[in-house]
């Protein structure tokens, strides 16, 4: 029987990784040189269809930085087609970074890829471990209607639709028998090089000239070909070779349109392409074989594809399709420093520095647009999936620490001086010289109430050494809690004369400040007093070790567990909050444990018990636990150990002290413990967890925050579950992971970056929280081969870390209060002292936006990016249900527009009103944008 004829659409590619196995800076030399030769290639050879560079465009920053003079050639090569680039700035991890990032992601890389003339609009996002719920939706709202990938799917077939939760549908194609490699080694390798065999090695004499530094002190350096043109040209195989290509393809693909894609990683293009399709389509003339790109693919796929496969919500399927396709779902463990960084950096950037720089453009200040844009570049360039998972090597870790403290440093800054126009605005006029003020202002949408910690100076010659804050609505004092007073000299800073010293009498007080308005402030006058009034004497640490408030009881226990009774429902965890300790053989993408392993738990250990604070507004108690455990494994992994499956050993009989001490914090009105865990670690090749039995037999799932959405996932690993019979069902989680049996819940909040978490299907359920994993580092460039490189300790997560998290105990499931509670951990109120000015217009207290609705998440404040005088305000609903929300402005607006997340308008909502009430449906991200005076 004839085969039906096929046409096979070949896609010339690289996959480029910004750093992996060099550092950047080397891998941004490799890319000049590949840079180089792809321009003159595309020049020269009309025949030459188009070349597809990765769906990135930070490259091309990073290539024309060192070669400016090229750009016109690329703009040419762009707007003729011939170079394929966007519609990504970089390439990210989804289950890292949060929502906002990507769609800034996208948003940024769009207009990088416009300004060299054309974006392309296919999904193309074969970089992520997996696939984020809301992909559907948020690459709709860029108008891409497609998305391929091939890790963490497990489709009969190619071609599928992936709808996500709010309903949004793309159409997609995985890639078949080879991943993203087949035609490159069905095909290409075998006629230029001589073999599809990519386990094989290389042969010295085949007179390519490679070339290497030998100096002993460079170990670790590699050959590089001098001769890359020293090809061969094997014509006899390749008629059988691509046969083969089309009938193992063919079991994937449904449609006469088979896409295979010509490129390897960091791999530049060969000379002779389009001579090389020529004579494969003169080899199997039955066929038709072109030279194209992923656009002309999905558009004759999409003309005639047939009932594919619907997948819905995440795509983290461990046992996918396909060779080479592994879902490596364990890097949301690795290298904590960086997920850490990534975290504080997001936090400040996007919900500190860019809302208050929006909100004081709207009162005048000019807006920080190319600051700003600086940072978010910063933050996405710490975003390529291998940068961001802690795939690569240790200098990699040190430059995205770096360019993440960057990003804190510019938005801190940035924010600063937002709030200091905010505070320039506000009326001061019956303000002594003698007194100053303190404004806190809440990021939040919602009106937020808490006790803050803050430092206030009281000036020297001031005529007072002491003090009370005055709440304006009451003209009452505040609830006070000093903890400690000292002598201090603050930094003046003024740019028209020299810098000079204020010296002052600090104290660190904790402060009841009431309700702050919402996404907005409120003013308090710092006056003096002969004494701080003494508010309150029901301190909240109570002897023996019990922390207790208006709605948390929290009792320790010896070990230093502890037992938590929320106090409005009588609800009753028991034995909170140990630690375990267990073997480590893995790397930076697979977790795994030696084949003898030995795990330690803090649980049953006596703990030693400090309280560090005690007050009726703020009380602390520090536990100090000591586990010994091995100081790594018996034979340590080195470059013998080549299979990273293969390391069969175990952990050390050697032990050495873990010091762990956990800070437990309960604040008056709080319905959240917050903790603060610092370990001293100095073993190696262990992974530590920290685990919180909840007792709910009942619970089926669990629930956590990722990318615009809140997932549910099973507790009980069924037949039908695709991690059944599989190691490892450990989960990412952004904020927060709840368990509930709908009518109690405990949820474990995070605001430092721990991004795993697993719920044992054991009766009690308990919820292990990764805190970190260290791991000898290894690498795999080459196929079947792990590199392995003892000397990169970074990896092993050696020395002082810190783990902030929060416990919250509430009735019902995560609707009831969860969100609130993990924005309410992650976004600080930030208060500011100052002395009065000639002011402004604004009242003491202001709110400028209120987003009323209890689940609703903001996600985005700042200004259009091609738009003056436009104020962007993104938020998302994650409940499976519609929530009609009254969003409320505090200031002139001329009109309300419905745009789409590219911040192209969709329909015009409102004019001259300032609130509107929205319906929020199931799951959707609502972009809109406001015209203000």
């Amino acid at each position: 029987m004839n085969q039906e004829k096929k046409t096979i659409y070949v896609v010339v590619n690289t996959h480029w990784d910004r750093e992996w196995v060099y550092p950047f800076e080397e891998t941004r030399l490799l890319l000049v040189e590949f840079m180089d030769q792809l321009i003159q290639i595309l020049k020269n050879d009309s025949n030459f269809h188009s070349f597809t560079l990765d769906s990135q465009t930070v490259c091309l920053e990073d290539y024309l930085e060192l070669r400016p003079e090229k750009r016109e050639d690329i703009v040419d090569l762009v707007k003729s087609g011939k170079l394929i680039i966007g519609p990504w700035y970089s390439l990210p991890e989804e289950f890292i970074v949060n929502g906002e990032s990507l769609v800034r992601n996208l948003l940024i890389g769009h207009r990088v890829a416009q300004s060299f003339g054309k974006v392309s609009k296919i999904g193309y996002t074969p970089f992520s471990y997996g696939q984020t719920s809301q992909m559907p939706q948020i690459y709709n709202g860029f108008n891409i209607d497609t998305i391929i990938f091939y890790r963490g799917i497990n489709t009969p077939k190619s071609e599928f639709i992936f709808e996500g939760p709010d309903g949004s549908r793309l159409l997609g194609m995985r890639f078949g028998c080879l991943s993203r490699f087949s035609y490159y080694i069905y095909v290409y390798r075998v006629l230029r090089y001589g073999s599809d065999d990519v386990y094989a090695f290389y042969n010295w004499d085949r007179g390519a000239g490679p070339f290497r530094l030998a100096s002993s002190n460079r170990p670790r350096a590699h050959y590089y070909i001098t001769d890359p043109s020293n090809k061969m040209w094997n014509v006899e195989p390749i008629r059988e070779q691509l046969k083969k290509l089309v009938q193992d393809e063919s079991q994937h693909f449904t449609t006469p349109h088979i896409c295979c894609m010509e490129g390897f990683d960091s791999s530049a293009p060969d000379e002779k392409e389009s001579e090389i399709i020529k004579l494969c389509q003169e080899l199997l003339p039955e066929h038709e074989i072109r030279l194209s790109n992923l656009e002309e693919f999905m558009n004759a796929m999409r003309k005639c594809v047939k009932n594919p496969t619907v997948i819905y919500g995440e795509s983290r399927d461990p046992g996918a399709t396909g060779k080479w396709t592994h879902l490596m779902g364990d890097v949301i463990s690795a290298r904590y420093r960086v997920k850490k960084a990534n975290h504080q950096s997001e936090m400040i950037l996007q919900r500190g520095a860019e809302p208050w720089c929006a909100i004081s453009n709207i009162l005048g200040k000019e807006y920080f647009r190319s600051a700003l844009a600086r940072a978010w570049k910063l933050l996405l360039q710490n975003h390529p999936h291998d940068t961001i998972t802690g795939g690569g090597i240790d200098q990699m870790e040190k430059d995205a620490v770096s360019r993440a403290e960057q990003v804190s440093i510019i938005s801190d800054g940035l924010m600063r001086r937002a709030l200091q126009h905010v505070y320039s605005r506000i009326n001061l006029s019956d303000v002594s010289p003698k007194e100053s003020v303190l404004v806190v202002f809440n990021p939040s949408p919602f009106e937020r109430q808490q006790v803050l910690s803050t430092y206030i100076d009281v000036p020297e010659n001031m005529g007072y050494e002491t003090f009370q804050i005055i709440n304006p609505d009451t003209n009452t004092p505040c609830k006070l809690q000093i903890q400690q007073q000292f002598e201090t000299g603050t930094l003046v800073r003024n740019l028209q004369d020299i810098s000079i010293e204020l010296r002052s009498k600090r104290f660190l007080t904790y402060v009841d400040v009431g309700n702050i308005p919402a996404l907005g402030y409120k003013t308090f006058y710092i006056k003096p007093a002969e004494t701080t009034p003494i508010i309150e004497t029901n301190n909240i640490y109570k002897s023996p070790f019990i922390l207790e408030n208006e709605y948390l009881l929290i009792s320790f226990n010896n070990d230093g567990t502890f037992d938590l009774t929320n106090k409005e429902t009588n609800d009753k965890f028991y034995n909170l909050h140990y630690f375990e300790d267990t073997g480590e053989t893995g790397h930076s993408w697979i977790h795994m444990e030696p084949d003898d392993n030995e795990t330690i738990y803090s649980y049953g250990n006596s703990a030693k018990f400090v309280v560090e604070v005690n007050g009726p507004l703020l009380s602390r108690i520090r536990i100090d636990y000591v586990l010994m455990i091995p100081s790594g494994l018996e034979r340590d992994i080195t470059e013998l150990d080549r299979e990273a499956e293969k390391n069969h050993t175990q952990r050390r009989k050697e032990k050495v002290p873990l010091e762990i001490s956990s800070y437990f914090t309960l604040r008056k009105g709080s319905r959240q413990l917050e903790i603060t865990t610092k370990v001293k670690n100095n073993a190696k090749n262990h992974r530590l967890r920290v685990i919180f039995p909840t007792g709910l037999s009942k619970a089926t799932h669990s629930f956590a925050e990722v990318a615009y959405d809140v997932v549910k996932r099973p507790i009980h690993i069924s037949p039908e579950n695709p991690y059944f019979g599989k190691p490892n069902p450990q989960y990412p989680m952004y904020r927060f992971i709840d368990v509930s049996d709908e009518n109690t819940g405990l949820a474990i909040l995070n605001n430092s970056g721990l991004r795993e978490y697993e719920v044992m299907d054991e009766p009690i359920h308990p919820i292990a929280i990764t805190l970190f994993r260290a791991f000898t580092f290894r690498n795999a460039p080459i196929f079947g081969r792990w590199d392995v490189y003892p000397e990169m300790e970074l990896s092993q997560c050696l020395g002082k870390m810190e783990f902030s998290y929060a416990i919250y105990s509430h009735k019902g499931t995560w609707e009831n209060g969860v969100i609130r509670e993990a924005e309410k951990l992650n976004v600080d109120l930030e208060p500011v002292q100052a002395g009065p000015t000639k002011g402004g217009p604004l009242p003491l207290s202001h709110s400028f936006i209120e987003i009323e609705g209890n689940n609703l998440q903001i996600n985005a404040i700042k200004i259009a990016e091609d738009k003056e005088k436009t104020l962007i305000v993104r938020f998302f609903n994650p409940l499976d249900k519609e929530v009609v929300s009254n969003i409320k402005f505090g200031f002139s607006v001329k009109s309300i527009w419905m745009t789409n997340l590219n911040e192209e308008p969709i329909e015009k909502i409102s004019e001259n009103k300032q609130s509107i009430e929205i319906k929020v449906k199931p799951k959707k991200i609502i972009t809109l944008a406001i015209e203000f005076e």
